[in-house]
């Protein structure tokens, strides 16, 4: 039996939350140009939000440098946010879009329980692991920047 893919289903909550939460938009692999290879370099700084209940899991959100800056900028109204609106303006957007994906793992209805977002250095190994996990990884390219978004959970069929 194959398993499902959720790849749509994380790539639309990403989207919607880009759009409403940050004012920006999706794009295209197609329409991300030259000139915006330097917007779409990872940052070190990640969001984890772990998910329970139906299921064990948990997302990790990787924004682009310039991505970082935007979210922050747009979503305080701001020019320069320092670090710490960066880091709150990911977290808040982490929290949003785990919020969307956990239930689309909960097949009969259970809730899923959202634990508050961390922030994690991508330098360092995380050592947390759903057991039987299973993947998804979503590039997600906007009109200021790129995240990556991945999505870790337990393996329903091993439940």
């Amino acid at each position: 039996m194959s398993r499902m893919s959720y790849k749509k289903e994380i790539y639309e909550a990403a989207a919607k939350t880009f759009e409403i939460t940050c004012f920006l938009f999706p794009l295209e692999e197609e329409e991300v140009n030259n000139e915006s290879q330097e917007q779409l370099s990872l940052s070190h700084m990640q969001s984890v939000v772990e998910f329970s209940g139906a299921i064990d899991g948990m997302v990790v959100i990787t924004p682009s440098k310039a991505l970082l800056s935007a979210m922050a900028g747009n979503m305080l109204g701001i020019d320069e946010p320092n670090d710490d609106e960066k880091e709150e303006a990911l977290c808040e957007v982490a929290n949003i879009i785990s919020g969307n994906i956990a239930p689309i793992f909960s097949q009969k209805g259970d809730i899923c329980y959202i634990s508050p977002p961390q922030l994690f250095d991508s330098r360092k190994k995380l050592t947390k692991k759903i057991k039987d996990s299973l993947k998804e990884t979503v590039r997600i390219f906007l009109d200021e920047g790129a995240a990556d978004i991945e999505v870790h959970y337990q393996d329903q069929e091993k439940l």
